[in-house]
């Protein structure tokens, strides 16, 4: 989606003994543009780089969107976005079947900017949605005989006066278990 590509510009850069503070802003079309602040250390050689308490190597880092560096080789991370522990499972009576999940932060500035609210659980005939709570949890029953269900994150926003599910996770398909 063009509306989700991101345009990283680099602010400040100031130099305080060994370590370095660099900002970055990033832009999109539904969102304003918000500084992260990255603090930049190096040590006997080594590079890391620390946000919001947290240390990451320099692939890591520009991986998460934290850092846009040119001399690390590491391919651009296209989502915000991951889907993991997702289960769906069958209810004991038959009719419906139960998603749970978790979402992992991939891109850090884009989850600042444009955070997921919702989950759509799609099913063969039928498109529901469960909110993601601040833990970046979700669950919901869904009543549907499908065998398999298709989950993806992200947000509702408006186009041209019709609302749209704009999507910041990859697809994810997901066998239904069944009731034990």
């Amino acid at each position: 989606m063009k509306l989700r590509h991101v345009v990283g510009t680099l602010l400040a850069v100031t130099t305080l003994g060994t370590s370095f503070v660099v900002g970055t802003v990033g832009i999109t079309a539904q969102a304003k543009a918000q500084t992260v602040k990255v603090t930049e250390t190096k040590m006997n050689g080594k590079r890391t780089i620390t946000y919001n308490g947290q240390q990451y190597t320099p692939v890591q880092a520009v991986k998460l969107g934290l850092l846009s560096d040119n001399t690390v080789n590491a391919k651009e991370n296209r989502w915000t976005y991951k889907l993991t522990n997702v289960h769906v499972k069958r209810t004991k009576s038959g009719k419906s079947v139960k998603v749970t999940g978790k979402l992992v932060v991939t891109n850090i500035p884009l989850s600042v900017f444009t955070p997921a609210k919702q989950v759509q659980i799609s099913t063969h005939n039928d498109a529901k949605f469960a909110p993601v709570t601040k833990k970046l949890t979700f669950s919901k029953v869904v009543k549907t005989t499908a065998k398999k269900v298709n989950i993806r994150a992200g947000y509702h926003g408006k186009v041209k006066g019709k609302s749209v599910f704009f999507v910041l996770s990859a697809n994810k398909n997901v066998k239904v278990h069944a009731y034990k």
